[in-house]
C-alpha cells in the first residue's frame, strides 16, 4: 500500500496539464452550480460551456464533440471522473509527456463522444470516455512496456468492464444518463493507441485515422439519428422548403417515434398544409371538404383558435 501512494505521488508531482483539466473541469462545475435553477440545468447554459444538445451540434455546433467532456453538472458524475483524471491522467502524463497526453486526450475526447453521438442521438458530458482510453491505454501498455505494470491490472479491467453493462442498466432502469457507448469506444481508443509505437504502428495509425475521419463524417452525415434528421428537417424549413423538411422530419420519427422535435414540427406542416386546403374549399363553397380539413386540423391542434372560428361560420 505505501508504493501505491508513493507511486501517485511521484505521479501527482508530475502532471501539470492533468491538474490545470481538473481545475478548468472544476471551475465550470462550480459555476453551473451558482447558475442552475434548482435542480434543472438549462440547454443555454451547457451549451454556453461546450456541451450543445445533440440537433445544435448537427446544426454547426460542432466543436461540441470536444468541449463536452469537460462539463460537468452531477455530483457523482463529477466527482468519479475528477478521480479517474487524477490517477489514471497523471499516471500516463508522468510516462509520456503533457503534450501527448493533451493529443491523447483530444483525440479520445472527439472519437468517444462522436460514437456516443452518432448511435444515441446523445453525445453526453464528462470525462467518462476519456478516463476510460486513458485506462485502455494503461492496461494495453502493461503487456509490452515496463513502465506500466500494475500488479492489479485484472481487477481493475473487471471493475472497469463490469462497470459498463451496470450503467446500461441503470440508463433503463435507474433514471442515469451515463455514456455507454462513449465507455467502450474510449476504451478502444486507448488501446489502439497504446500500439502506436509498435510493430503494428501502420494498423494502429490506418485505424485512428479511419475514427477520426466517421467521427467527423458523422456530424455531418448521419442518416440514422433522428436528431441529425430532425436538424436537416429544421434547416429546410426555415428555407421555405417544406416537403423536404417534411421527409426529413418523418424519417426522425421512423427512427424515433417519441422524438418531440420530429412529431411537433411535422404537425406544423401538417396544419399549415390542411390550412391552406380547408381555405381554399371554403372559398369555393365546397363547405363538407372544408369542414373535414378543418375536422383534420382539430384532431392535430384540438386548440386551434382558427380552424374552430371557421367551422363554427360553415352553413
Amino acid at each position: 500500500m505505501k508504493e501505491i501512494l508513493t507511486t501517485i505521488l511521484k505521479n501527482l508531482k508530475q502532471s501539470r496539464f492533468t491538474f490545470v483539466l481538473l481545475f478548468y473541469c472544476l471551475s465550470v462545475f462550480i459555476t453551473i452550480q451558482f447558475l442552475k435553477n434548482g435542480e434543472q440545468v438549462s440547454n443555454e447554459i451547457l451549451t454556453y460551456f461546450g456541451a450543445p444538445l445533440a440537433i445544435d451540434i448537427y446544426s454547426f455546433h460542432y466543436w461540441g464533440i470536444i468541449t463536452n467532456s469537460f462539463v460537468h453538472y452531477e455530483y457523482g458524475n463529477f466527482i468519479l471522473n475528477a478521480l479517474g483524471l487524477l490517477l489514471l491522467g497523471s499516471y500516463v502524463e508522468r510516462r509520456i509527456g503533457s503534450k501527448n497526453l493533451f493529443i491523447f486526450g483530444l483525440i479520445a475526447s472527439t472519437i468517444s463522444s462522436a460514437f456516443q453521438l452518432a448511435f444515441s442521438d446523445d453525445a453526453g458530458v464528462g470525462l467518462s470516455g476519456v478516463n476510460y482510453a486513458l485506462f485502455g491505454y494503461i492496461f494495453t501498455k502493461t503487456f509490452i512496456d515496463i513502465r506500466f505494470r500494475i500488479v492489479t491490472k485484472n481487477i481493475a479491467l473487471v471493475v472497469m468492464l463490469a462497470f459498463i453493462p451496470f450503467c446500461e442498466y441503470m440508463n433503463r432502469f435507474g433514471n442515469w444518463n451515463v455514456a455507454s457507448i462513449a465507455l467502450i469506444s474510449g476504451f478502444a481508443v486507448g488501446g489502439l493507441v497504446a500500439y502506436f509505437d509498435s510493430q503494428y504502428s501502420k494498423i494502429v495509425k490506418v485505424s485512428l485515422i479511419s475514427l477520426l475521419i466517421f467521427s467527423a463524417v458523422s456530424v455531418v452525415y448521419t442518416p440514422w439519428s433522428a436528431q441529425w434528421n430532425c436538424a436537416k428537417g429544421i434547416s429546410w424549413h426555415e428555407k421555405g422548403e417544406t416537403k423536404k423538411a417534411k421527409a426529413y422530419y418523418l424519417n426522425a420519427i421512423y427512427f424515433d417515434a417519441t422524438s418531440l422535435c420530429g412529431n411537433d414540427n411535422y404537425k406544423i406542416i401538417r396544419v399549415d398544409e390542411l390550412s391552406a386546403k380547408a381555405f381554399s374549399a371554403h372559398n369555393r363553397g365546397d363547405y363538407l371538404k372544408a369542414r373535414y380539413f378543418y375536422e383534420q386540423i382539430l384532431k392535430i391542434d384540438a386548440e386551434n383558435s382558427w380552424a374552430k372560428n371557421n367551422i363554427k361560420r360553415l352553413p
